[in-house]
């Protein structure tokens, strides 16, 4: 046989209790880290403050960060290993548009469509 304990207390009440504690709480941690936390714009004020593109950076930006042309290819491609340096860079200037970019991959498959048909008579030659 086993014993049976009797409590005094309600456990409902004791999780109500305990919730209303935790909210309180946060809220204090709220309004201290409001009063520590000095004001500043935000990441999106930031950017709408800055200055219209300039046309050839809104070219560039229109040539390889926003061209979705090789976003989501219908066949597999073979992977290629890149550079990391190139990597970061190609992710810092995706960072900067606000607005729906590219991937990595597709912005590298776009900077290459560019060079073969900026360079498309020399390469025919070559063949």
């Amino acid at each position: 046989m086993s014993k049976v304990y009797e409590s005094d207390v309600d456990p409902d009440e004791f999780i109500r209790s305990f919730r209303e504690e935790s909210s309180q709480s946060t809220v204090k941690k709220e309004n201290e880290n409001k009063a520590e936390t000095p004001t500043r714009p935000s990441d999106s004020k930031r950017r709408k403050v800055q200055s219209q593109p300039l046309p050839e950076e809104d070219e560039y930006l229109d040539t390889f960060v926003r061209n979705m042309e090789h976003m989501r290819p219908l066949c597999k491609y073979l992977m290629v290993d890149i550079h990391p340096d190139f990597i970061r860079k190609i992710k810092r200037v995706l960072s900067y548009e606000t607005g729906p970019v590219c991937s990595t991959k597709a912005y590298i498959n776009n900077v290459l469509a560019e060079h073969f048909r900026q360079y498309e008579n020399f390469i025919n030659k070559r063949q």
